[in-house]
């Protein structure tokens, strides 16, 4: 029985120390948790502080035992800040005060346009003034006066008090641009250069697929206009003109404004001057000469070769041959023109054999070719 109590007394003895071991653990563990979250907060309060003052963060963590090394790294990234943030003042700072410039002088600049030179002086002829005298006043070769003043037709200088004359501004030749010409027409007509147009700002050309017509733009660095041939002087109505070895000639002179592609299949179109002479390609009879000056190819002219050719110039303004007619080569059959669906003057070229259409430079020279730039 005594031993039974005994017994039982041991066990309440070993339970109530294991009970007290396990109340001392528990609270150390939640003292060590307290000391965590309190170093924790201290932490991130410090780390929040350092962006405000470098000082207080350095005696704080110094305070704190940290090691050297995690001092030092918040002290340099607490300074890159500062010194960013110091840089950010000193640009905007320095913008503000660009910006306060600005203004101070806004209220004191003058916009003006740019001035324009104009195409031609107006001048009114004086006593003892002769045209080479006028041009040296003007820095410019007498040629271009005979040449912008149709009334000059004799180069002997001789001119009246009063007269008026046209004096361009630079060396180059004044023309009055045509319904439906083109600058590429204009430029080859006075052998210039279409840039050297463009470039000069009075003649206000922005898009050189486009000017304006009714207008007079200074051809500059022009010659005189390249004069259509002088039908009147031709023995039977026949120009002598280069054959090919197929016995082919060019039906027009100018440069090729288009060639033979997809989208201009029929033939290939040579810029003639308006009114030029436009002549038989080879022998042949006539086969049609006629058309709608409205519409589609205008004015035109078919002709049969021999060989099963037929060929085909177009756009005329003029047509001086019938059908049935005989023809020899390089003899005319109408003038150059702009009739039909045309957006200027120049020659359409076709032709046929055996009724299947033919790429015209295969059959005419090759010599002189020349293709337009600005087309």
């Amino acid at each position: 029985m005594q031993s039974l109590l005994a017994t039982d007394t041991l066990k309440h003895i070993i339970i109530g120390f294991l009970f007290s071991v396990l109340i001392v653990i528990f609270n150390q563990y939640d003292i060590k948790k307290t000391r965590a979250e309190i170093d924790n907060n201290r932490i991130v309060n410090l780390q929040l502080s350092a962006y405000s003052n470098t000082e207080t963060v350095q005696e704080e963590l110094i305070n704190n035992n940290n090691s050297l090394s995690t001092v030092t790294s918040s002290i340099v990234e607490s300074k890159n800040i500062q010194q960013a943030y110091d840089l950010t003042q000193d640009v905007y700072q320095s913008i503000l005060q660009e910006q306060k410039e600005k203004n101070i002088v806004l209220d004191t600049i003058l916009i003006e346009e740019p001035e324009q030179i104009p195409k031609y002086f107006r001048y009114k002829v004086q006593s003892g003034d002769s045209i080479n005298g006028i041009a040296n006043k003007f820095n410019i070769d007498s040629k271009y006066i005979f040449w912008n003043n149709i009334h000059l037709t004799s180069k002997s200088d001789i001119i009246n008090i009063g007269d008026m004359i046209r004096v361009p501004t630079v060396e180059g030749v004044l023309h009055d641009v045509r319904f439906g010409e083109t600058l590429s027409e204009i430029s080859y007509k006075y052998n210039a250069e279409a840039e050297d147009i463009i470039d000069f700002p009075s003649n206000n050309i922005y898009d050189a697929n486009f000017i304006e017509e009714n207008v007079t733009i200074l051809i500059v660095g022009g010659t005189q206009a390249k004069a259509a041939t002088d039908i009147s002087s031709i023995n039977n109505n026949v120009l002598e003109k280069e054959s090919s070895a197929a016995g082919f000639v060019w039906p027009a002179d100018g440069p090729i404004t288009s060639v033979m592609t997809w989208w201009h299949p029929t033939g290939i179109d040579i810029g003639a001057l308006y009114d030029a002479p436009v002549v038989a390609t080879n022998n042949g009879t006539v086969i049609f000469a006629g058309g709608d000056p409205c519409c589609s190819y205008g004015l035109y002219v078919d002709i049969r070769h021999p060989g099963g050719f037929v060929s085909r110039v177009a756009h005329l303004n003029k047509i001086w041959v019938t059908a049935g007619q005989q023809v020899q080569r390089g003899e005319i059959v109408g003038l150059n023109g702009s009739t039909g669906r045309s957006s200027g003057p120049h020659v359409h070229f076709e032709i046929r054999r055996n009724g299947l259409l033919q790429n015209p430079l295969n059959y005419i020279p090759r010599t002189n070719l020349t293709f337009c730039d600005f087309c």
